[in-house]
């Protein structure tokens, strides 16, 4: 992968590492703040935590390592976990839900939702250029 590529992805994953830690700490520090289904608490929003981020760093290493194809997969899953924070507006609307909470939860998804995105451009543009490589010269 191109070094500005390369670049570019990590920046975004520790930008949406860095979203999704404030989130889900603010979301355990002030869980009684949060609308949740009532069959989770702070420990299993935590484990998720602990379960879905390193999704993030094996998408990129795989990436490194022109193992595009898994890396695309391990970044979607990775984007699509941290997606499920807008579950919470299925236990609240967005008016009776503060500020603060609603910044973290749409600054993660928002983030999220980049990160899907690039990695489509990456997938399109890198299985674009597949064929090429292939083609005996």
């Amino acid at each position: 992968m191109p070094k500005r590529e390369n670049r570019m992805l990590f920046w975004l994953l520790v930008a949406n590492v860095i979203a999704t830690v404030l989130h889900y700490v603010d979301n355990i520090y002030y869980f009684h703040q949060y609308p949740e289904p009532d069959w989770l608490n702070p420990h299993i929003v935590d484990a998720f935590w602990f379960a879905m981020t390193p999704f993030a760093a094996l998408g990129y290493v795989l990436f490194k390592k022109d193992r595009f194809h898994l890396g695309c997969i391990s970044l979607y899953i990775y984007s699509s976990a941290s997606l499920l924070v807008l579950g919470h507006y299925n236990y609240g609307d967005i008016c009776s839900i503060s500020f603060r909470i609603n910044f973290f939860i749409l600054f993660e998804a928002t983030l999220a939702s980049i990160l899907m995105l690039y990695v489509a451009f990456l997938q399109s543009s890198l299985f674009r250029k597949l064929p090429n490589q292939l083609s005996p010269n």
